[in-house]
């Protein structure tokens, strides 16, 4: 069995789960950080430290030279993936096959959620109703517009990841959420003060969604959806689902915007139906438990179809998967041109 050597550049911790996943394969992973205790460079068995501050057409001058030098065969692009999509002929010269989500101006129109919305098909899903504000003033004039006996309001911020800067708006501080845990509202008072402050980034207003929220994690190449794991949040666990209509809407997703990698978008019920929140073009926090719950190696998917074997997976359904967290002692010992000794 011929080892394929994959490089993981610079990403977010769940990149570690999929460096696991390839374990007993014929995928070598070789993992690249600025923090020397970031989990996937103790997840792989190559591991080396970029440069810190390097980005732009520098990073990828870097990154090619990189690849070169370590006999990178497939590599798998997190930082600066949306300017590395302009240069996947030059990586190809070179022997590498360069994954990215898509090409850049698709890449920069899905970050950008108000952009994305106004693109968006509803014929695929619904979306809530929605503006933008980034001031004041028209946060006020937003909220007048969008004003619904019965439903609330939320904000976030129009580039983001995760949940940084999402807050569903009240007319009144509730003590019983804030001491129970529940950070994410705001009074709409407190907007306003934040607002005053200055500094206020393209902002989305809308119309808050009460139903259950799911996250669809998938595999995709060149537009071809290869797998799509449903999973539903609730408590401390999570389900995975039997929903063809959500994996049709990811195939439709997929062929729609070209994509290639691991992709995920999120959904909330209203009246029972779900609404498009946002896709984001690389793995979700929970693809790890997407993985475990459905049983499709959503890592060796993907490479497979990048060197040449494209199949789709359909995984387990109506089980239901939670996370356990374990701790482990790393070694911080890894230099840019040292392989590091594993704990």
């Amino acid at each position: 069995m011929t080892p394929v050597h994959v490089w993981f550049n610079k990403s977010f911790a769940v990149t570690a789960a999929l460096i696991h996943a390839l374990n007993g394969t014929r995928y070598v992973a070789h993992a690249s950080h600025t923090d020397a205790t970031h989990a996937s460079l103790h997840a792989a068995p190559q591991a080396f430290l970029e440069p810190r501050g390097l980005v732009g057409e520098a990073y990828v001058a870097w990154a090619l030279d990189t690849a070169r030098s370590r006999g990178i065969d497939v590599m798998v692009a997190a930082k600066e993936r949306e300017l590395l999509a302009d240069h996947v002929a030059d990586f190809a010269a070179a022997g590498v096959t360069l994954i990215t989500p898509a090409p850049r101006e698709i890449q920069l129109l899905l970050e950008h959620k108000d952009a994305f919305l106004r693109d968006w098909d509803a014929s695929i899903l619904p979306i809530p109703r929605w503006t933008t504000f980034r001031s004041r003033e028209s946060f006020d004039a937003a909220v007048a517009e969008l004003e619904t006996p019965g439903l609330r309001l939320c904000m976030k911020p129009a580039r983001g990841i995760y949940a940084s800067g999402f807050r569903v708006l009240t007319e009144r501080p509730s003590p019983r959420s804030f001491y129970g845990g529940e950070l994410y509202q705001m009074t709409y008072a407190a907007a306003r003060e934040l607002m005053d402050a200055g500094d206020t980034p393209l902002m989305l207003l809308m119309h808050t969604l009460e139903g259950a929220e799911r996250s669809i994690d998938c595999v995709a190449w060149q537009g071809e959806l290869l797998s799509a794991t449903v999973r539903r949040k609730f408590d401390s666990a999570q389900k995975i689902e039997d929903r063809p209509d959500l994996v049709q809407a990811a195939t439709r997703i997929a062929a729609r915007y070209g994509l290639s990698g691991l992709f995920n978008f999120q959904t909330k019920d209203q009246t029972g139906v779900a609404h498009m929140l946002e896709i984001n073009a690389r793995a979700s926090g929970g693809t790890y438990l997407a993985m475990a719950g459905s049983g499709v190696n959503s890592a060796t998917l993907l490479l497979d179809a990048a060197t040449g074997n494209v199949r789709r997976e359909h995984g387990r359904v109506d089980v239901v998967v939670a996370e356990h967290k374990t701790g482990r002692v790393v070694h911080t010992a890894v230099s840019e041109d040292t392989t590091r000794v594993p704990a």
